[in-house]
C-alpha cells in the first residue's frame, strides 16, 4: 500500500510541474489521497490491481476531487484582455509565476507602453542614494537631459527589438514623451512603422511641441487598417490623402491644429467611429458630425469653435467644455436618445438651455458646471437619475421635478434647489463655499433652508450624513440627529448605510484628511468602536499600495496615530471645539477622535 501511495504522490508532483495546478497540500488533494487509499483497502488483495468496479470508482473520484483551473483554459486573447485591466504592470508580470501557461501568456502579452515620465522617476531613484552625485547632475541640466533622452530612446529600441524576435502582434502601442527634438523624428517613425507591421489595434501618442518643433504624424498611421482606437496629442497633421481605417471605432485628437475638412474626411473614411473626442484643438470654427454610429462626442476647450451640430440619432453621451471668451451654438435636436449630457458653458443663457434640454426625453445624467449665465431654470424629467450643479455662480433658482432621481451633487454659494424632493436619493454631495455665510441676517434664513432640506432625508432609511468643515469631520449614523455648524464652510455628503466601512474611510480620509473626526450615533451603536479599530489597527509600514507613487498612496501610509478626545478635558482651544461642547448635550452619543498625520515628504 505504501508503494501505491508513493506512486500517486509522484504523479501529483509531475502534474504540478507541467502546469495543471494540482496542489498536493490543498484539502481537495488530501481528500483525493484519503479516498483513494480507502478504495484500495476495500480491493481484494488476491485480485492484484483490483476489480474493474474499483478502478471506475477511482476514476470517478479523480474527476470529482481534481481542482479545475478555468481561467487558464481561456483563449490567449481573453487572458491578454484580463491583464490589460491590472492597475500596475508589475502585477501583470507577476502572473508569469503562476504556471508555464501564464509564463507563455505574459511573454506574448501584446501591450507596449513607453512612458518617459515613469522612466525618469526610476532614474531619480537610482541617483538619489548619493546626494553629492545628485547635486552634480542637477548642475549639468542640459547634458543630463540629453543623456536621459538617449537612455530612453535606447530602452524603447531594445524593447522593440526583443518584440520583433517574438514575432507577435501588438494589441496596444503607447508612447508618452516629456521632451521632443527634431532628431527624434526618424526614431519615432521607425517605432510606429514597426507597431503598424505588427497589426496594432490601439495607438496612443503624446508628443509635446513647442512653436515649430512639432512631430509630423506619418501617413502610415492612417493606412493601419487594423487600428480600432487612435489617440494623438501634440503632433502635426499633414494633408490626409489615403485613409484606410475602416475598423477604427475610437478617435481622440488633443492639442492639434485641425480644420473641418480633416474631420469630414475622417468621418467619411472611418464609418465605424462611435467615440469622437476633441480636446484643446485649434483651427475649427464649425463642427458638423453626421453618423449613424456615433454614441459619444466630447468637445473640450477648442478655441475658435462657434458652431457644433451633431446629426446622430443614436448619440448616447455629449460632453462640452467651452471657453469663457467665446460663444458657441450647440444643436443636438436630432439626438433624441441622448442619456448623458455634461455642459460647461459660461455664455449659455436660460432660454438656450431650456431649448436644448427639451429635446431629450430619455436623459438619465445631467451635469452643469460653471454655467455662469444661468439664473432661473427648470429641470423636469421622470428618467433623470443623476444631477450635478457645480459652480454656476448666478444660478438663483432651479425648479427640479425629478421623482426618480438617485444621485445629486451641488457646489456653490447659494442653495437654489429648495423644490428638490430627496425621498429616493441614495447619495448626495453638497459643498457650500464660505461667502454664503457673510450675508448677515440672510445667513440664518439660508441655514434654516438647509436644515429643512436635510430633514427631508429622515424618510429615507439607511443613509449616513458626513459633514466636513475645514479640518473637522462629523459622521451621522442616523439622520434623525444632525449637528450642522452654522458659521463654517461646509461640505456635506449623504451615503448609503450599506457602504462598507473601508470604502467610507478611503473616500473620506484620502480626499479630506481631517484633524478631528466625530461620530454621532445611538447609545447602543458599535459603529464608533469599529471606526476606531479600522483606523488604529494598521501596519507600521502598510503594503496595501506600495507600488504606487507617494502622491497616490492611501491614507494608511500617512496616519501616525489616533486618540479618543474628551471634550471636557481637551487642551485644544478653537471655535470648532467650543461648538462641539455646546452641541454634545443635543445628541444621545458623540465620540470624538483626534488624528495625527505625517507630511507627504516624510
Amino acid at each position: 500500500m505504501r508503494k501505491q501511495r508513493s506512486g500517486e504522490e509522484k504523479k501529483l508532483l509531475i502534474k504540478d510541474e507541467t502546469g495543471d495546478h494540482i496542489d498536493c497540500g490543498s484539502p481537495a488533494a488530501n481528500l483525493h489521497k484519503k479516498r483513494k487509499s480507502v478504495i484500495s483497502d476495500q480491493t481484494d488483495p488476491s485480485a492484484g490491481r483490483g476489480t474493474k468496479k474499483s478502478r471506475r470508482q477511482v476514476k470517478a473520484m479523480d474527476q470529482i476531487t481534481n481542482p479545475v483551473d478555468l481561467i487558464s483554459q481561456l483563449p490567449t486573447h481573453l487572458t491578454h484582455h484580463i491583464l490589460s485591466f491590472l492597475r500596475c504592470k508589475k502585477d501583470a508580470a507577476r502572473t508569469s509565476t503562476l504556471s508555464k501557461r501564464w509564463r507563455d501568456t505574459w511573454a506574448s502579452y501584446s501591450s507596449l507602453e513607453f512612458d518617459q515620465r515613469k522612466f525618469q522617476k526610476q532614474l531619480k531613484k537610482v541617483h538619489h542614494h548619493s546626494k553629492k552625485q545628485y547635486l552634480k547632475i542637477q548642475r549639468k541640466t542640459i547634458g543630463e537631459r540629453f543623456r536621459k533622452n538617449e537612455m530612453f530612446r535606447a530602452f524603447v529600441e531594445n524593447a522593440l527589438q526583443t518584440r520583433s524576435e517574438q514575432k507577435t502582434s501588438i494589441e496596444k502601442f503607447r508612447l508618452h514623451l516629456t521632451y521632443f527634438s527634431l532628431e527624434l523624428s526618424d526614431h519615432i517613425d521607425r517605432w510606429i512603422d514597426f507597431a503598424a507591421t505588427c497589426n496594432m489595434k490601439e495607438l496612443d501618442l503624446f508628443i509635446p511641441s513647442k512653436n515649430i518643433k512639432r512631430y509630423h504624424l506619418p501617413q502610415i498611421v492612417f493606412a493601419a487598417s487594423t487600428l480600432t482606437a487612435l489617440r494623438i496629442s501634440g503632433c502635426e497633421l499633414k494633408i490626409l490623402t489615403d485613409v484606410n481605417l475602416f475598423n477604427l471605432q475610437k478617435l481622440c485628437f488633443s492639442k492639434l491644429h485641425i480644420d473641418e475638412q480633416i474631420i469630414q474626411h475622417l468621418m467619411l473614411s472611418c464609418p465605424l467611429i462611435d467615440d469622437l473626442r476633441l480636446i484643446f484643438c485649434t483651427g475649427l470654427k464649425t463642427l458638423l458630425l453626421s453618423s449613424d454610429k456615433l454614441e459619444r462626442v466630447d468637445v473640450h476647450f477648442c478655441y475658435g469653435l462657434k458652431n457644433v451640430e451633431v446629426l446622430s440619432p443614436y448619440l448616447q453621451s455629449f460632453w462640452y467644455h467651452g471657453n469663457k471668451s467665446q460663444r458657441c451654438k450647440i444643436n443636438l435636436a436630432m439626438c433624441k436618445d441622448l442619456k448623458r449630457l455634461h455642459l460647461e458653458d459660461a455664455n449659455m443663457k436660460d432660454d438656450r438651455f431650456q431649448t436644448l434640454l427639451s429635446n431629450f426625453t430619455v436623459i438619465e445624467q445631467l451635469s452643469l458646471s460653471k454655467c455662469n449665465s444661468l439664473k432661473h431654470i427648470t429641470i423636469s424629467s421622470h428618467r433623470l437619475k443623476s444631477l450635478a450643479l457645480r459652480e454656476c455662480s448666478w444660478l438663483a433658482e432651479t425648479d427640479i421635478d425629478t421623482p426618480n432621481l438617485l444621485s445629486f451633487e451641488y457646489k456653490g454659494q447659494h442653495m437654489p434647489f429648495s423644490s428638490l424632493n430627496p425621498t429616493l436619493l441614495v447619495e448626495a454631495k453638497l459643498h457650500f463655499e464660505t461667502p454664503v455665510f457673510r450675508l448677515g441676517d440672510d445667513s440664518k434664513l439660508w441655514f434654516y433652508k438647509l436644515l429643512s432640506f436635510l430633514g427631508k432625508f429622515d424618510r429615507s432609511k439607511g443613509l449616513k450624513l458626513i459633514v466636513c468643515s475645514g479640518k473637522n469631520v462629523i459622521i451621522h449614523e442616523d439622520l434623525r440627529e444632525m449637528l450642522v455648524p452654522e458659521h463654517f464652510e461646509l461640505k456635506l455628503e449623504i451615503v448609503k448605510s450599506s457602504t462598507s466601512l473601508d470604502s467610507l474611510l478611503d473616500n473620506l480620509l484620502r480626499a479630506w484628511p481631517p484633524e478631528t473626526l466625530s461620530v454621532v450615533s445611538s447609545t447602543t451603536s458599535e459603529f464608533p468602536e469599529q471606526l476606531h479599530w479600522k483606523m488604529a489597527d494598521k501596519e507600521k509600514e502598510p503594503s496595501c499600495c506600495s507600488y504606487n507613487s507617494v502622491n497616490n498612496k492611501c491614507w494608511k501610509h500617512f496616519l501616525k496615530d489616533i486618540s479618543i478626545e474628551n471634550l471636557r478635558d481637551t487642551e485644544k482651544k478653537s471655535d470648532w471645539t467650543n461648538w462641539l461642547k455646546s452641541s454634545a448635550p443635543l445628541v444621545n452619543k458623540m465620540t470624538c477622535f483626534r488624528l495625527n498625520w505625517k507630511r507627504r515628504q516624510e
